[in-house]
């Protein structure tokens, strides 16, 4: 079951690249609770069910000309799954430039991501996690 939770995530950040939101719906829960780390994350934002998810991706993408994650490890801890990667976003505007070492958990039930959040440092996730590295 641990190794379908990786894969319900990987294949999240893959609908993510491609900012295909039927693929994305096909792993997320209805109910999907996503609490991110920067757009929305400094507010407190929460997203929430199908079309939080959807308001998510429009809202990175008003808020960034480019924005991508670049996951480097999955690792399973059971009905967690916890990323370790890159997200890396440029400012329309000011062109700020983002490349930061970043960290997603993903809490999987039966096949489906029911809370998605956000971290701006891998300590900060592999904290939550309940790990040290």
């Amino acid at each position: 079951m641990s190794q379908e939770n990786v894969e319900a995530v990987r294949s999240l950040f893959a609908a993510f690249a491609r900012r295909d939101l039927d693929a994305a719906a096909s792993v997320l829960h209805r109910e999907v609770e996503i609490r991110p780390a920067i757009v929305g994350g400094p507010e407190g934002v929460v997203y929430r069910g199908l079309n939080g998810n959807r308001q998510f991706w429009a809202d990175i993408d008003a808020a960034w000309t480019e924005f991508r994650i670049e996951p480097q490890e999955f690792r399973d801890l059971g009905k967690l799954v916890l990323v370790l990667g890159r997200a890396v976003a440029r400012a329309p505007v000011s062109g700020i430039a983002l490349d930061e070492a970043s960290a997603w958990i993903a809490e999987v039930r039966e096949g489906q991501i029911v809370r998605f959040r956000s971290f701006t440092s891998q300590r900060e996730g592999l904290e939550a996690a309940g790990l040290e590295d």
